[in-house]
């Protein structure tokens, strides 16, 4: 089932060689780990960057953003069995 969801999560995140690695996020007190990144790309609204990743486990799909300027991040939508 599809669900925009716009709330603000807290992600853990490995930074490597200039590049994000999103590894799990929690969310309502629930912790999900990313098997996959399946698409990332970024774009400029202003001067601010906006990073997105779709990410899945095993049976779920996720779209985060992440805010460069203010370092947050947001659950945008999920696709839930």
């Amino acid at each position: 089932m599809y669900q925009s969801i716009n709330e603000p999560i807290q992600v853990v995140s490995n930074f490597k060689e200039g590049k994000v690695q999103s590894l799990k996020f929690l969310w309502k007190g629930r912790e999900y780990l990313f098997e996959k990144i399946n698409l990332s790309y970024h774009h400029f609204e202003g001067r601010v960057k906006f990073y997105y990743f779709t990410v899945s486990d095993s049976a779920n799909y996720f779209k985060l953003q992440f805010n460069a300027d203010n370092l947050n991040w947001t659950l945008l939508e999920s696709y839930v069995d």
